[in-house]
């Protein structure tokens, strides 16, 4: 860590944030200035996950976990159920990776986490579905979207868009969860798991 003659509260050298995010800033502007990448929505991204987690840190921590954060949990007001449609904000991401706010099929609840596999929508000039990672899903509605499993994550509570609610799945579970398992099975039948 660079050393800005900056002493924090234990005695050791802070980041001077106005500088490190100075530099941050140059570099988005290339970024933006080569036209391919959006540093506007990078930019609000980043706003949301410091809005999360000042409301976590700032508000959350002294009220609930006595100032301690090992102890402090974020409470959604309705929480979706496995086999609905939720919707998320997965931040900034890497350029092969989904990022940003997408509705994501929930998997497994974690209680204080979710493992969601983020979907997309399928259009008129939308690929083919790859059946090794992605699978096309019908919703109660009867329309459709695409399941990205290789994108699969786990996510903080902190991350769901409540108001945008949340959508019943009307593919059957066991075929989704199916899907899944192929999707893993060469890691289970290349004997890698350790007994």
């Amino acid at each position: 860590m660079s050393n800005y003659g900056i002493i924090g509260l234990d005695g050791g050298n802070i980041v001077n944030i106005h500088k490190e995010m100075w530099d941050l800033a140059l570099k988005l502007d290339k970024m933006q200035q080569n036209g391919y990448y959006s540093s506007e929505d990078f930019i609000k991204s980043i706003q949301f996950q410091i809005n999360q987690l000042s409301f976590f840190y700032d508000n959350l921590v002294p009220k609930q976990g006595g100032g301690d954060p090992g102890k402090t949990f974020y409470n959604l007001d309705h929480r979706p159920k496995e086999h609905q449609i939720l919707y998320a904000n997965l931040t900034r991401g890497f350029p092969k990776e989904l990022y940003d706010v997408h509705y994501c099929y929930l998997l497994k609840d974690c209680e204080t986490k979710f493992i969601v596999i983020p979907t997309t929508s399928i259009k008129s000039n939308s690929l083919l579905c790859n059946n090794l990672y992605e699978k096309d899903i019908e919703m109660i509605d009867g329309s459709y979207c695409r399941l990205n499993i290789d994108d699969i994550r786990v996510i903080d509570l902190m991350r769901i868009i409540q108001y945008k609610g949340y959508s019943d799945v009307k593919t059957d579970r066991k075929d989704i969860l199916n899907f899944v398992n192929n999707f893993f099975s060469d890691i289970v039948d290349n004997n890698e798991i350790v007994e």
